[in-house]
């Protein structure tokens, strides 16, 4: 058996591809993903796995196992999709259909940022190191590997989003995400419309406005990337998602800040830690892949 099928199923889109055993992509399929039918879901799901096997002639015998990360609540154990705030899935036992669909074969399934995480870590050939892997885009949150395993607490572990902040009013991802970034852009230039790369544009520029927006949220990711680091020491801290994915000066100005926090003689150099992702928005595919092809080795 050669191959792995992988998905990567988001709020926005699904995407789905076919992977050799050396880690090397066949084909990929991206998608819009269902928002509000859990069935219709589920079915593009199972059809995009279909076509990228009659696509590349690849029969299901061939096929080593089926891996997916899926965002919010998943029941990792029983394959279960728990509660994803945007999708329509609620307590779906998503294995035990795609085993319907695929019998016989080994099916895994967890949360996105989790398999993200793992696929920065075995990239970098992690087996005894800690990790951490902070993820911004429509939200934040991070996942923590330590000597080759998860760190996943009673259930809640990473949700960082909640973390209090400097402002009392308010936690951290109102202040950082993606869209809280653009609905300050939008209600301080009075455009509905306006998105965050236009708002980068004109921050790299060195508009006043747009300067300070930025500049708070990138504080208050450093402060909190800070507090990781005094809590955790990892060997490595990645910074990855949409936003930075997309927008890496902002890792390098979280790294700016972080440095000035560092002024110990114990911390100071720790800023170096701070690495980009290496597989940007195929992370997640390539981490639930790598999942299937770690087991089989």
């Amino acid at each position: 058996m050669e191959y792995i099928l992988a998905a990567d199923v988001g709020g926005t889109k699904l995407a789905t591809a076919l992977f050799r055993k050396d880690g090397t992509v066949v084909e990929e399929i991206v998608i819009p993903s269902e928002k509000h039918d859990g069935e219709k879901l589920f079915h593009s799901l199972v059809d995009s796995f279909k076509n990228l096997l009659v696509n590349s002639c690849v029969y299901m015998d061939d096929v080593m196992g089926i891996a997916l990360g899926i965002p919010g609540i998943v029941d990792s154990e029983n394959g279960i999709a728990v509660f994803q705030n945007n999708l329509p899935w609620r307590d779906f036992p998503l294995a035990d259909r795609l085993a319907i669909e695929f019998p016989e074969t080994q099916i895994k399934i967890d949360n996105d940022v989790y398999m993200a995480t793992w696929g920065e870590y075995t990239n970098r050939g992690f087996s005894k190191e800690s990790m951490v892997y902070v993820t911004l885009s429509t939200g934040i949150s991070c996942c923590s590997i330590h000597r080759g395993e998860f760190l996943r607490g009673a259930g809640m572990a990473g949700e960082i989003g909640f973390s209090l902040t400097d402002n009392p009013e308010t936690t951290l991802e109102p202040l950082v995400s993606g869209p809280a970034l653009e609905s300050k852009g939008r209600e301080h230039f009075n455009n509905p419309t306006l998105k965050l790369h236009e708002m980068m544009e004109l921050y790299y520029q060195g508009d006043d406005a747009t300067v300070s927006i930025i500049n708070e949220a990138v504080t208050s990711l450093a402060k909190e990337v800070h507090h990781i680091m005094v809590f955790l020491d990892p060997h490595c801290i990645v910074l990855g998602g949409g936003v930075f994915n997309h927008h890496p000066e902002l890792i390098k100005a979280v790294k700016n800040e972080v440095r000035k926090y560092l002024s110990h003689p114990l911390l100071k150099g720790k800023e170096e830690r701070i690495e980009a992702s290496v597989h940007k928005d195929e992370a997640v595919l390539r981490g639930v892949a790598s999942t299937i092809i770690e087991e089989k080795r």
